[in-house]
């Protein structure tokens, strides 16, 4: 009986709000958009350890240059593995293997001066290691949009023609998020 009351009840409320109400305005969501690069512009390089050590102006720059690309390389590394984006990857490399190959070498002459030969080797390994978790844990962070932003990355990548544009890419395009840093993530 308390279940007849119940349902007479409901079927009467229905009727008297079906009366009065208008219908429910559709909700449509809005399309999740890309947000641009899913990896920082700029990768922090790290001090040597030594004050002694020093680089000129033009060595930073090449150096901060040659971080770019590295960072860029491990970001696609990261995506492709994280988004099943392998063919895009390789065709990142496939184009700029060369260039990519000359910024890693700049990157390990940098750190064997920055921190001598083996001590430099060690502190490289660390450094591209926490770069490339750093990235992997921004990525989580982003949630479903990752793989989305991802694929307009690879576009965007895939549409440079010339090493010059490529680093302008990882130099000039504005970033989403704050900059990738060798220091391990809270």
């Amino acid at each position: 009986m308390a279940y007849g009351k119940v349902a007479l009840g409901m079927g009467t409320a229905a009727l008297i709000l079906a009366g009065c109400s208008k219908p429910a305005p559709k909700i449509v969501a809005a399309p999740v958009m890309p947000v641009g690069h899913v990896y920082p512009v700029a990768v922090d390089v790290p001090p040597p350890v030594s004050p002694r050590i020093k680089f000129t102006p033009a060595q930073k720059a090449e150096i901060q240059q040659a971080f770019n690309v590295v960072g860029l390389k491990s970001a696609l590394m990261v995506a492709a593995l994280s988004c099943s984006e392998q063919d895009q990857y390789d065709a990142f490399m496939h184009s700029f293997q060369p260039h990519v190959l000359q910024a890693q070498h700049e990157v390990d002459a940098y750190f064997h001066k920055a921190s001598g030969p083996y001590s430099g080797q060690k502190m490289e390994d660390t450094f591209i290691t926490l770069l490339a978790n750093n990235q992997s844990v921004a990525g989580i962070a982003q949630g479903q949009i990752f793989c989305l932003n991802n694929q307009a990355e690879f576009k965007a990548v895939l549409a440079i023609q010339t090493p010059q544009q490529l680093d302008s890419f990882v130099t000039d395009e504005p970033p989403t998020s704050q900059v990738a840093s060798a220091t391990p993530a809270k």
